[in-house]
This record gives structure tokens, sequence and C-alpha cells, in this order.
């Protein structure tokens, strides 16, 4: 793979990035034009990615005064699995566009932080390589941390060449699987599409870059690889998924309540409410109007599975309103990726303690001091719900 990685320094110094929107621009300095087009693109005019952004403003806290606040406890069980934190770092391809140190850094700072991380099929180190980076970090620790590490899987057209993936994650030692669900094809990502038309004026170049080291990862930019995604992935598929993988199994991707309802009755042990970070089809529900959605009409599910979403969040605050709202956790990706790109383990580390601060103070202000004392009527989501689905109702004739 040609790097596109750069060992230029951000004018920026680490001391003034407060939020997580901090890490942008400073990425943007020290990636290649190609990398930043990846990782801060989105599928046709930005409509879905928007929708990420936007509808977090659209929730207001309702707090509560006068209870105690002086402990706070942000411990979350996570697929049985404690986390120091309600978020968890997402799955992201390609890893190695943005730092030298790729999968396995993150690997290592989430370990250090005590958060989970979704390591993609599309990694641009082995699989092992990186939960070895993490088990590293542990011996370094004493086993002290609660992090885990969970696989998103793509599933490709040949299904040996899936159960020989599946098989390798469970022989490393992953603890649960990711399906996505999503991507029947790649969405039309406007930005890389531009840059591909302008390489190949530019240059007459065909050539395609692909992850090092990963036969299983697409082309790099958007670029489509065939045989490496399934347009004829069905639920009946996962019946020889679970009888290769036996541990917990949450479908990435799902964007209705009706596709919830379906996974409930397939069995898995969790849904990600996603549209791909507004990257696949365009003018998407946001995952947190998909949340919504399962409130109104499906709240059961949120007994009968673990409920994440991930997609535009930027603050800590925004995690808490997911969990008023019943889901378990909250995932976060490109402040990871920027914040990764311009600073390093230092950058990953700032960017957890950013969001970290921002989730415990904002408990303190709602008036909670454990997680399990969040609860729906501490938000208003009304604007929100004024633009969610309805089923249509049919009157009967007069």
């Amino acid at each position: 793979m040609t790097s596109t990685t750069t060992t230029k320094k951000p004018s920026t110094n680490l001391a003034l990035c407060v939020t997580t929107d901090d890490f942008e621009a400073p990425a943007k300095e020290v990636l290649s034009e190609k990398s930043w087009v990846y990782v801060s693109s989105s599928a046709s005019s930005g409509l879905s990615l928007k929708a990420n952004l936007d509808d977090w403003s659209r929730i207001n806290f309702r707090p509560r005064i006068m209870r105690s606040v002086s402990s706070i406890n942000t411990n979350r069980a996570i697929l049985g699995q404690t986390s120091q934190l309600p978020f968890f770092v997402s799955a992201m391809g390609t890893l190695g566009n943005a730092h030298p140190g790729a999968e396995p850094l993150l690997a290592r700072g989430s370990t250090r932080k005590g958060l989970h991380m979704v390591v993609s099929t599309a990694t641009s180190k082995p699989l092992e390589e990186i939960m070895d980076a993490h088990q590293e970090e542990q011996n370094i620790l004493k086993n002290q941390s609660p992090s885990k590490l969970a696989f998103q899987l793509y599933v490709p057209v040949d299904r040996s060449k899936a159960l020989s993936l599946i098989r390798r994650v469970k022989a490393a030692g992953y603890q649960s699987l990711w399906i996505t669900v999503d991507t029947s094809v790649l969405g039309k990502r406007t930005a890389d599409r531009y840059l591909q038309a302008q390489e190949a004026l530019d240059q007459g170049a065909k050539e395609r870059e692909t992850a090092a080291e990963n036969e299983f990862s697409p082309a790099f930019g958007g670029r489509p690889v065939p045989g490496y995604l399934d347009p004829g992935l069905s639920w009946e598929d996962l019946a020889w998924i679970k009888q290769e993988w036996s541990g917990p199994i949450v479908l990435k991707g799902i964007q209705t309540v009706e596709d919830v309802k379906i996974a409930v009755e397939y069995g898995v042990q969790g849904v990600l409410l996603s549209n791909h970070g507004g990257r696949q089809i365009h003018s998407a529900p946001s995952a947190l109007m998909t949340l919504l959605e399962i409130r109104t009409y499906y709240p059961e599910a949120l007994d009968k599975l673990e409920v994440f979403l991930d997609g535009g969040l930027r603050d800590g605050a925004d995690v808490l309103k997911a969990l008023c709202l019943g889901a378990t956790a909250v995932g976060v990706g490109r402040p990871y990726f920027y914040a990764m790109a311009a600073y390093g383990m230092e950058g990953i580390e700032k960017c957890t303690d950013v969001l970290a601060e921002e989730v415990e103070i904002t408990m303190k202000m709602l008036g909670v001091s454990s997680l399990d004392q969040l609860r729906p009527e501490m938000v208003n989501t009304t604007r929100l719900l004024n633009d969610m689905w309805r089923p249509e109702i049919v009157r009967p004739r007069l």
C-alpha cells in the first residue's frame, strides 16, 4: 500500500483541544488530501451526516436538583462486560491512513482508558496483531482494565472466506461479533468520487490502494472490490454464522423499528443503530431517530437485547441523552480518528478524557450519581418526535 500517513505536526497544541470538535482542524492539517476526503466524506449531498450531527441538539435535558452527586459511577455493562464509561470506540476502516501505529495504537489507548473497541474487518494491520497490542497493554496494567475488543464483520460473497475470517476472530479472542448489515453496496461518497475523477484526469492512473496485510479489506477511498460485500446477505445467514460463532452477536446498521423486531426474533444479543456515519444511503434517519422509533413502537426491545447507536456524537452530554432513552452505550468514531491522526496516543487519551469529563459534569447537573438512575423523563424529545415516522392509519369509510 502506498502510505497516505504523514509525520507532519499540527500547529495547534494538544492542550487547546478542549472539545472533540477541536481535533478536526489539526487532523486536516496533517492528513493527506486522500485521507482527509476518506474520513470526512459522506453520501451524496451529506444529508445523512447532517442529520447525525443535528439531531443530538434537538433533544433537551430536564435536570433534577437537590440530589446528592458527591460520588459518581460511570461504569456500564456492555454485552456482559464492564466498561469504565458508557461509550466505546466505533469500528473504523484503514486507520493506517491516519497514523502509522493504526489499530494497535488505538487498541492500546482504549485499553488504558477502560474502553471497549470494535475492530473493523477493513483493518490496516492483522486482527491478531491488534489483539496482541490489547493483551500487551493489559499485561502492563496487570489486567486491571475492563476493556475488551469486539470485531466488526463484513460478510464477503465467498462463504469459505467468511468462515475462515470468523475462525480467526474466534481464535484471536475477540469478545463479540458485530455484523454489518447496511452495505449491500457502497454508498455514493461524493467527495471520493470527485477525487477519483481528478486523479484519473491528472494521472490517468487506475491503480487502487488496499489496506496492507489484509485480503478482506475494501480498497481505500470508497472504491468497491468485487466479492468483498455480499448483496445476497439475508436473515437466514445468521444460522451458519451462529454455528461458527457462539459468542454475542450484534447487528450493525439497523435503521428501522421493523428490523429491530426481526432481530429480536432471530435471537441476537444486540443491535447497533447506525447509518454508517452518513456514508451509505442518502437521507437516512439518524440513529437517535431510530432509537425514538423503538421507544415509541416497540419499547420491549430494550429488555430483550442491548441497543447501541453511533453517528454524529461529539459531546459526552449526548451520550446521556441516548442512555436516558434506553440505549446501552454509544459508539464514537471520527473524533478518535482525528485525535489519533493529529496527536497519536496522547490524542486518543485526550479525546477519551474530554468525553469522560463531559459525561461526569452532565450527570452531576442532571442529578444522577449512577447511570442506572437515568430515565426517559429526563429528556425532552418533542422536536425530534415531530419528525418521526408514523405508520399510516387506515380510516374506515363513512
